[in-house]
């Protein structure tokens, strides 16, 4: 994905399934790395966010702060230590793939169609 994020800054190339708003982590990967919200200084939901990142290696600071910053290399760190707790628990990561729908059963996902983008964008199989 950097190769594509590289050619899209540098020489204008959109690469429609691998962007800035794709991969681990989304945008936020690629942003300056402040973490703000709207919804409301350390409510409920935001410092749980808050303490998950602090938990997989953010520095404890971040839930003091009005407007905490990590940074995009702190933050592909902290991706990593969440993805390799998320594999121990049974998650399967498909990287390379196009999500084309998602099964939802009794509230919950149940499954997951996908395709395998060639190096093209191009899909191939189910």
């Amino acid at each position: 994905r950097g190769r594509d994020i590289g050619a899209l800054m540098h020489r204008r190339l959109l690469h429609r399934d691998s962007n800035i708003c794709y991969g681990e982590g989304g945008a936020g990967t690629w942003s300056d790395g402040k973490l703000t919200t709207r919804i409301g200084r350390n409510s409920g939901p935001v410092r749980y966010v808050l303490e998950q990142l602090v938990r997989f290696g953010a520095p404890a600071e971040i839930l003091k702060l009005g407007k905490p910053h990590l940074g995009t290399d702190r933050l592909v760190v902290i991706l990593k230590a969440m993805r390799g707790y998320l594999m121990e628990k049974g998650v399967e990561f498909r990287f390379g793939c196009r999500v084309e729908h998602v099964d939802v059963k009794g509230g919950r996902v149940s499954g997951v169609r996908y395709r395998q983008l060639n190096v093209d964008g191009s899909t191939t199989g189910e």
